[in-house]
């Protein structure tokens, strides 16, 4: 399971949970004060709102999509603010206790739905629900509601405003959780969510996967100081974007180790990709590259990643095998 999807899942749980939380309350607030009017139609109600909670709790624990999980808090909401009017209503009205239901009911909307919009339909709804109690049940003094109204909206407010804040950050988190701090490449992590998504999407052609690896980056660090090495691995990582389209993603695994992920790029793309960037970062530093493309050479990240491991093995050892050849021939000639 994702992380969207668990923490899809988790709303949806925390909301039934609190459905049937709320309803509870009010089914021992109703057997507290059983002198009370209307009291068997409100155990009534509040009863069927606890098992619409305990039911829709089920229904939570089998929520794979987004779709799925609104349905089953809509649903769960609409219930609630059926119960809750009901429950005011023959209370007394809104000047009931029972009238805190709509204020709970409030700051949960405001506290656990992440689209803006949507919150503001929910918080109109449900602000609206109160009102038309107020209306249709007997007078209430005016100041009652005002303070009632002016409460709800001060706490969603204040609600909304923290869980868009915490959201933010949420987000910026994970962003930094997927990122190499020294280049801004994706690192490992990263890499595997990337990789995840486009095999899930059934990416056709590729995706491809090109291993790039510096050649001599050692002797950077060695002869230069390892601030001109990172320094390198910056102007590297830069200049390897530019040559690839926007979707195109680049990846730091190791020290001097990329991953430069394309998708929909078949094997010919993916060699004028690799011979794209050789030739960019040539002025920069020597680059072995090797590549692999799906479905031909696997059918998931790490076999595409060995793959092409071992085609960059390869043109490393062709390579020294060349550079051997040329020193022996001018070695023989002098």
């Amino acid at each position: 399971m994702d992380g969207g999807m668990r923490e899809r899942r988790r709303r949806t749980l925390i909301s039934a949970a609190l459905h049937a939380v709320s309803h509870a309350v009010a089914v021992v607030y109703c057997l507290m004060t059983l002198t009370g009017p209307n009291r068997g139609l409100m155990l009534t109600a509040y009863g069927c709102g606890l098992a619409a909670g305990v039911v829709g709790f089920w229904a939570a624990t089998r929520v794979t999509t987004k779709a799925s999980g609104y349905r089953v808090s809509f649903t769960l909401l609409m219930i609630t603010l059926v119960v809750a009017a009901l429950g005011a209503h023959w209370d007394g009205g809104v000047t009931s206790p029972a009238a805190l239901g709509f204020v709970t009911t409030a700051v949960f909307v405001a506290g656990y739905t992440p689209h803006l919009r949507l919150m503001v339909g929910l918080e109109v709804l449900t602000v609206g629900s109160y009102v038309v109690v107020a209306v249709a049940g007997p007078p209430a003094p005016a100041g009652h509601v005002f303070v009632y109204l002016a409460g709800m909206l001060v706490l969603v407010s204040v609600c909304s405003t923290q869980t868009r804040t915490l959201a933010r950050q949420r987000s910026q988190l994970r962003a930094l959780a997927s990122l190499d701090p020294l280049t801004g490449a994706l690192n490992r992590r990263g890499l595997a969510e990337l990789a995840t998504f486009l095999f899930h999407t059934g990416c056709r052609p590729g995706p491809s996967l090109l291993c790039l690896d510096l050649d001599d980056f050692k002797l950077v660090n060695d002869r230069l100081g390892h601030a001109a090495g990172d320094d390198l691995l910056r102007r590297v990582v830069a200049t390897t974007r530019n040559v690839l389209r926007a979707e195109d993603a680049v990846a730091r695994i190791g020290g001097d180790e990329f991953v430069v992920v394309l998708g929909d790029a078949d094997r010919d793309s993916a060699r004028a990709a690799a011979a794209r960037i050789e030739a960019a970062v040539r002025g920069l530093a020597g680059v072995s590259v090797g590549s692999a493309t799906a479905p031909y050479d696997g059918d998931s990240l790490d076999r595409l990643l060995h793959v092409a491991d071992q085609r960059l093995y390869l043109v490393k050892q062709q390579r020294r095998r060349t550079a051997g050849r040329l020193l022996a021939d001018g070695t023989g000639r002098g």
